[in-house]
């Protein structure tokens, strides 16, 4: 049934149970974005009827305004808080969903400024700017939630009292909006006073909540602004690629003079090189701040090193299992002491009889287990 064949209060009624169904859905699926989008045509449908109506001006009081149309004023909220919930892909679709949710929640702030039902003492808790003191801050959030807390306890008691709407529980604030809207007539022996008395409350309640919705629009506005923009990828792409040319023109390796390869086939360096920017300038003056009187180049090349570096010694050499296999200097010994008839042999084996000799004596002055006198087992 299309918004125009249907009444003001069945159409606001149904703009208000689609959006409670999606409170239960997730927010970013198709399916949700649907009903949301569907819903968002109610209520602006609803606020058209509204304007066309007149049901609302700046000219009178919440005293003079009928207790039937009290509930409509909660319209704009629930334009603004359910445009908050749009899926939007871009920043820039993002910041438009915010504008249009800051309009919508403004001007429910300033209709009820218009008809005074929020206190001086409300608009000092809420409205006013934080203070710079965190002690000071903190107290703040703890009286606003105090005082939302109170509120709300006050709405439930009101609710309570009414008989119709005893039994209802709202688990949400669509459904406690749709229950006002259901059971906006009086009953027969109820006290008109005591129903806008919770007309009035539930206007407080919303509107606490409104200004805190305002307080994180702005909060994420601002991020959203400081936000660098987003480059296209082939842009990204083609700058990355003219940025990496420009880096490997600016530098190569310097030209050998007559022509010459800097590098053998298999990728040694012939001689000595050095890396320098294009720039003949550039050029000049890293040469001038490295090759000064002090400055040496190599003489040698580095297995010309390496092969100095083991005639002096200064290489380990062996292990693995060449080093395994190989006789030790006892086993040499022995091996030279067996050539008989020559002076070397000769002169190896007195040297293998002294060391046994020696060995022999050395042990007989010092036995097995002498050097553990004072920890014995």
């Amino acid at each position: 049934m299309s918004s125009e064949e249907i009444g003001l209060g069945a159409l606001f009624r149904r703009a208000l149970e689609a959006a409670s169904k999606v409170l239960d859905l997730p927010t970013l699926e198709e399916k949700t974005q649907t009903i949301i989008l569907s819903a968002l045509t109610d209520l602006r449908a609803v606020a058209s009827r509204i304007n066309t109506l007149g049901l609302f001006s700046p000219n009178e009081r919440l005293d003079e305004l009928s207790t039937r149309n009290i509930v409509y004023i909660l319209v704009p909220y629930v334009i603004g808080d359910v445009q908050l919930r749009v899926r939007a892909v871009e920043p820039d679709e993002r910041l438009e969903s915010l504008r249009s949710a800051t309009i919508a929640l403004s001007s429910f702030v300033r209709l009820l400024d218009d008809y005074e039902v929020i206190s001086p003492d409300d608009k000092k808790l809420h409205a006013s700017a934080p203070p710079n003191d965190p002690a000071k801050r903190r107290q703040m959030k703890i009286d606003q939630y105090k005082a939302e807390k109170a509120i709300k306890s006050r709405v439930e008691a009101l609710r309570n009292r009414r008989r119709q709407s005893s039994s209802v529980e709202a688990s949400n604030d669509y459904e406690l909006i749709a229950d006002l809207l259901s059971n906006q007539n009086l009953d027969e022996g109820e006290d008109e006073e005591e129903v806008r008395e919770l007309f009035r409350t539930v206007l407080r309640m919303f509107w606490t909540q409104a200004i805190g919705h305002l307080a994180n629009v702005e909060r994420e506005v601002e991020v959203l602004r400081s936000a660098p923009p987003k480059r296209d990828q082939n842009t990204t792409q083609q700058t990355d690629s003219a940025s990496r040319a420009r880096t490997d023109e600016s530098w190569r390796l310097d030209r050998p003079l007559g022509g010459e390869s800097l590098l053998d086939q298999s990728g040694r360096p012939l001689r000595p090189f050095t890396i320098l920017p294009s720039s003949a300038g550039e050029r000049a003056r890293l040469q001038a701040e490295v090759f000064r009187p002090d400055h040496r180049l190599p003489t040698m090349t580095i297995d010309e090193y390496l092969e100095e570096e083991k005639k002096r010694g200064n290489f380990i050499s062996g292990g693995g299992e060449a080093s395994f296999n190989a006789p030790t200097s006892k086993e040499l010994l022995q091996e030279a002491a067996e050539m008989d008839g020559t002076m070397d042999g000769e002169e190896n084996s007195e040297q293998k009889r002294r060391e046994e000799e020696e060995w022999a004596l050395y042990t007989e002055a010092h036995p097995k287990g002498m050097g553990n006198t004072l920890n014995r087992g």
